[in-house]
């Protein structure tokens, strides 16, 4: 297993993002996730060919980036900014919930 100062940059802002979204699912009422969910099966719901693009994998994924917009993290280029040196993320906000409005 690699230590922390040995991963990219890249693979440490993933690592951050995914611990914003899941510690936000974590904060919020089982309904606000289940509203989240329903918005975005409405978003993926049909295609031009008025086919179902729905599976599982990709609602997950698509819930974790509507989180993503919610919470208005920053781009990988704007997290390197903010983050230290050691990609830890010194000066970024640890509780992604108050982002929502």
């Amino acid at each position: 297993m690699k230590s922390q100062s040995s991963r990219s940059p890249r693979h440490a802002y993933l690592d951050w993002v995914e611990d914003q979204i899941e510690d936000f699912k974590e904060t919020i009422p089982r309904s606000e996730l289940l509203r989240v969910a329903d918005e975005v099966v409405d978003e993926l719901r049909v295609t031009r060919k008025g086919q179902y693009q729905l599976t599982e994998i990709l609602l997950c994924t698509a819930i974790d980036r509507k989180i993503f917009r919610l919470l208005k993290l920053p781009s990988y280029r704007s997290w390197c900014a903010l983050a230290r040196p050691d990609g830890q993320g010194a000066g970024l906000d640890p509780t992604p919930a108050s982002r929502v409005e």
